[in-house]
């Protein structure tokens, strides 16, 4: 019974022996050269100029889309004009004096866009944003008034 006892020992431990995970050899990673690395930094920063200028042409596109939608909205406020009498003329007609302004603000700013870059693009892109939602609100007034 000793010897069984011993025999189920060595047996075991050759089993737990086998059963070991195998150990993978160390990999050895040569060391990044300072060519590596600048060929690397300007590859990111060639795909993020890519990107930035992707996302302005998209941005710049959608505001002059925005702008001609607004002018078809404007010509067709001019058209309802014609039909008024002249006091609720001359009303409209100041307040479409006071939304072309807003739309030439805007206008001047997409302009500005056209050739901004970095921090500046960013500046006119806010003032866009600001005179584009300054041009909605005066149309909507307009249109809301001369229904």
């Amino acid at each position: 019974m000793k010897y069984f006892s011993l025999i189920m020992v060595v047996i075991g431990v050759l089993i737990l022996a086998g059963c070991k995970a195998k150990e993978e050899p160390a990999k050895t990673e040569k060391p990044a050269t300072v060519e590596e690395v600048k060929k690397e930094a300007g590859e990111a920063v060639q795909k993020a100029t890519a990107y930035t200028t992707q996302q302005m042409d998209e941005y710049r596109k959608q505001a002059e889309a925005k702008l001609k939608d607004y002018d078809k909205k404007i010509d067709e406020l001019q058209a309802r004009a014609e039909k008024m009498k002249k006091e609720a003329r001359a009303e409209f007609d100041e307040q479409m004096s006071e939304l072309k302004k807003k739309r030439e603000a805007a206008s001047k700013k997409q302009e500005e866009l056209q050739t901004a870059s970095g921090k500046a693009w960013e500046d006119v892109k806010s003032g866009l944003d600001s005179a584009m939602d300054d041009m909605e609100k005066a149309y909507r007034e307009a249109a809301a008034r001369f229904k």
